[in-house]
C-alpha cells in the first residue's frame, strides 16, 4: 500500500482552474493532487499542478468570476473535482463552509477513500449537499491493480453516507477491465443498500483519448447499452454519463469558460481538453 500524504497541515492547495458553464450558473473547483494513480485516469490534476492558493484566495476568484460572467445571477452549484479533494480536510471543510454562503448547492466528487464518517458529517456541517463517489472498481484485487488502494474503505463510506446526504455514484465502463460483471456487483451491492431508490448510478465510458495509459478500447455503443439494461434491475436511477456532466441529457454541443488563478479565462470545448491531455501527456506540464 502507497504511503499516503494528505497534507493535512497546510493552508493551501494547488489549483490549476476553476470552470464555468455555459449552460446554467454552476462552477467546477479543480483541487490538483490525489492520492490514487489510476491507470485510465483522464484527468492532469492528478499531479499537484496550478498555483498555491488559500481558501480565502479561491473563494474570491469564484466570485470574481462568477460575477463576471454570469452577472447578478447566483451561482445555483459548486462543484469540488480534482485531483482528489478531500486529500486536505481542514482546507475542504472550510471551502465548502464559505461556497455554502453564496451557493445554492455544493457537491463534492471524490473517490471516496479518506471520507469516513466523521469527515462526512464534518462537511454536512459545513453545508455540503451531495457526495458523488467515483467507484472504480468491485473486486478488491482489480481495484488494488488499477488504483493502489483496496476498495474496502471506499464501500464502507458508501454505506455510512447513505441516508445522510444525496449520493451519486459514478463507475467507468473500461472494456476487459471493469465491464458488466464489475458493474453488475457495484449495481447489486448498490441495490442492497438503497431499498428506496434514492442513489443515482452513473455508468461513464472509458476514453482512450482522455486516458493517461492506453489500457483498453473505447467500449461499443451495444456494450454500455448491455451494461445498462443489467444495472436497471436493480437501480431505479442508473444512466449512461460522461465525467463532470451534470445534466443526464443536453442536445446542444457544451463548452466552458476555464478561469486560470491569475483571473484570466479562455473557453474550451471537449476537443481543447483532448488536445491539452495530450500535450501533457508528452510531457508539457503547462495548461494553456
Amino acid at each position: 500500500m502507497p504511503t499516503l500524504d494528505t497534507g493535512y497541515g497546510r493552508d493551501y492547495r494547488n489549483i490549476p482552474f476553476i470552470t464555468l458553464s455555459e449552460l446554467k450558473p454552476r462552477v467546477w473547483i479543480t483541487l490538483s493532487d490525489c492520492n490514487f494513480k489510476c491507470k485510465g485516469c483522464f484527468s492532469f490534476a492528478r499531479e499537484p499542478i496550478g498555483e498555491p492558493m488559500r481558501v480565502e484566495q479561491l473563494i474570491n476568484l469564484v466570485k470574481k468570476s462568477s460575477r463576471r460572467y454570469y452577472g447578478d445571477t447566483p451561482l445555483e452549484e459548486a462543484v469540488i473535482t480534482g485531483g482528489e479533494p478531500t486529500l486536505n480536510r481542514h482546507y475542504l471543510v472550510d471551502l465548502v463552509s464559505q461556497l455554502k454562503e453564496f451557493v445554492r448547492d455544493v457537491v463534492l466528487d471524490t473517490n471516496g477513500y479518506l471520507l469516513d464518517d466523521a469527515y462526512l458529517e464534518e462537511l454536512i456541517e459545513a453545508g455540503l449537499t451531495e457526495v458523488m463517489f467515483d467507484l472504480k472498481a468491485w473486486d478488491e484485487k482489480l481495484h488494488e491493480w488499477y488504483t493502489g488502494y483496496s476498495n474496502k474503505r471506499i464501500l464502507a463510506n458508501i454505506r455510512n453516507a447513505y441516508g445522510k446526504i444525496k449520493l451519486v455514484v459514478n463507475t467507468v465502463y473500461i472494456p476487459g477491465i471493469v465491464d458488466e460483471s464489475e458493474i453488475e456487483s457495484i449495481a447489486r451491492f448498490l441495490s442492497e443498500i438503497d431499498k428506496k431508490g434514492e442513489i443515482d448510478y452513473r455508468i461513464n465510458r472509458y476514453n482512450t483519448n482522455l486516458s493517461h495509459e492506453k489500457i483498453s478500447r473505447n467500449p461499443y455503443p451495444e456494450e454500455i447499452e448491455r451494461a445498462y439494461s443489467i444495472v436497471t434491475k436493480y437501480m431505479k436511477n442508473s444512466v449512461i454519463g460522461k465525467s463532470c456532466v451534470r445534466e443526464r441529457k443536453i442536445e446542444v454541443k457544451r463548452g466552458w469558460i476555464t478561469v486560470f488563478p491569475d483571473g484570466t479565462s479562455k473557453r474550451r470545448t471537449l476537443d481543447d481538453y483532448r488536445a491539452e491531455n495530450k500535450r501533457i501527456k508528452m510531457g508539457s506540464a503547462t495548461v494553456v
